[in-house]
C-alpha cells in the first residue's frame, strides 16, 4: 500500500505576529527542515511539500520522494492547499495529510500510523490523545475526490465528520500528535521541548 503525505507550509502565519514560523530555527535547522526530515525518514512513499506566497523564501533539499507544489490562493485556507498537494498524489493508496509545524513529531510517529492505517478495515485514521483529535489523518484514496470537492477552508475535519463510521480512533501516548505551532509562546514551549 502506497501511503502519500500532503505536507502543509502555505500558511500566512498570521498569529506569529511577523516572522514566517516556517524559517523559525528549531535545534540545528527549522521547523520546516525539522518537520520534513523526520516525515522522509518514515515509511512514506511520496510528499507533496504545499508552499505558499512563501515559496521563495523557504529553501528546501531537492529529494525525489519530494514534489514541490505551490498553491496560488493560499488565503482561501488549509483546504485548498490539502486539495492542490492531493493532485499530486492521485496514484497513491491513501492519504496523510500533515501539517509543517508539528516539529516534535518523529519518523516513528509517522510510521506507526501508517502502520495502524494497514491493519484497520477502517478508511480513515485519526489519533487521539487523551481525548482530542490530533494530526495527521489518513485518508483511503475512496475519500479522495470527495476531499476534492470539499468547500469547508478548515481542512478535512467536514470529511471526517461527514464520514464517521469510516473512522478509526487510534489512542496515542504522546502529546506530539496534538503539539502545533500557531503563536509566539507555542514556539517557546516546543523549544523547550527539545532542550
Amino acid at each position: 500500500m502506497k501511503i502519500g503525505a500532503v505536507l502543509l507550509a502555505a500558511g500566512l502565519s498570521t498569529r506569529m505576529q511577523g516572522p514566517n514560523k516556517m524559517l523559525l530555527p528549531f535545534g540545528h535547522t527549522t521547523i520546516l527542515a525539522a518537520t520534513l526530515t523526520h516525515l522522509l525518514d518514515s515509511e512514506v512513499s511520496k510528499i507533496a511539500l504545499v508552499l505558499g506566497r512563501n515559496a521563495s523564501e523557504l529553501q528546501v533539499d531537492s529529494n525525489e520522494k519530494v514534489d514541490l507544489v505551490v498553491n496560488p490562493q493560499p488565503e482561501r485556507g488549509m483546504t485548498s492547499s490539502i486539495q492542490c498537494g492531493l493532485r499530486k498524489l492521485m496514484s497513491m493508496d491513501a492519504l496523510m495529510v500533515c501539517l509543517a509545524d508539528m516539529p516534535l513529531l518523529s519518523s516513528s510517529d509517522y510510521t506507526g500510523l501508517i502502520q495502524s492505517f494497514r491493519n484497520t478495515e477502517k478508511t480513515i485514521l485519526v489519533p487521539i490523545y487523551k481525548g482530542a483529535k490530533g494530526n495527521p489523518v489518513v485518508f483511503d484514496k475512496r475519500h479522495f475526490h470527495e476531499i476534492l470537492n470539499h468547500k469547508g477552508a478548515n481542512g478535512c475535519s467536514g470529511v471526517v465528520q461527514h464520514n464517521l463510521n469510516a473512522v478509526e480512533r487510534l489512542e496515542v501516548s504522546s502529546d506530539r500528535f496534538i503539539a502545533d505551532i500557531d503563536t509566539p509562546i507555542d514556539y517557546q514551549k516546543m523549544l523547550k521541548a527539545i532542550e
